[in-house]
């Protein structure tokens, strides 16, 4: 007799083998989009700072003085103070915003930049710069050449606690114009 096609014992192994093969793929696949989820907050929070940072180089090069004795240098949580190109006085300082979340309000150190009366936040509602400080930078004359900039920021999650993950830390020195006097 010539019988064609699976016997019942076949068709249980390789059910068995594709549960096996199934299973490891969807453990993997899980696995693997945890991973993207992490390297996406990582990127955007690179980016988000990379910005930040862009934005606060192009604030401190093009101001007119940089008034170090109305400034907090030197500290965390320092502010700092300067005259903008069109002669407008500006503040830069880390402050707190009570910020919701879906897991209700929380409070958030966000960076403010302050125009005259107009203030705007230079970090997102869901990024907390965890430290921020600002110190003076002098050559062997004492004449101040630059500005070193420290800044530490975390992620948050959408209930509000630091997403460990996704922090960003930097240490940049910002050079000042010629032009640029000391207030």
């Amino acid at each position: 007799m010539n019988l064609k096609g699976f016997s019942l014992l076949e068709t249980v192994i390789y059910i068995g083998l594709l549960s096996l093969l199934l299973s490891s793929t969807v453990v993997f696949s899980l696995g693997l989009l945890q991973k993207v989820d992490v390297i996406d907050s990582r990127v955007r929070m690179e980016e988000k700072a990379a910005l930040v940072l862009n934005e606060l180089s192009n604030e401190i090069t093009q101001a007119q003085s940089i008034n170090i004795t109305g400034s907090t240098l030197g500290v965390d949580g320092s502010s700092l103070v300067f005259v903008d190109a069109t002669g407008v006085s500006v503040t830069i300082d880390r402050t707190t915003d009570s910020v919701d979340f879906p897991g209700g309000a929380q409070t958030v150190n966000r960076l403010r930049i302050q125009r005259g009366v107009t203030a705007d936040w230079l970090t997102d509602g869901d990024i907390s710069v965890e430290s921020w400080n600002v110190q003076a930078v002098r050559n062997s004359a004492s004449t101040l050449t630059g500005l070193n900039i420290e800044l530490n920021l975390d992620l948050m999650n959408d209930d509000g606690s630091p997403f460990r993950q996704a922090e960003f830390d930097a240490s940049t020195t910002i050079s000042l114009n010629g032009q640029t006097s000391e207030l």
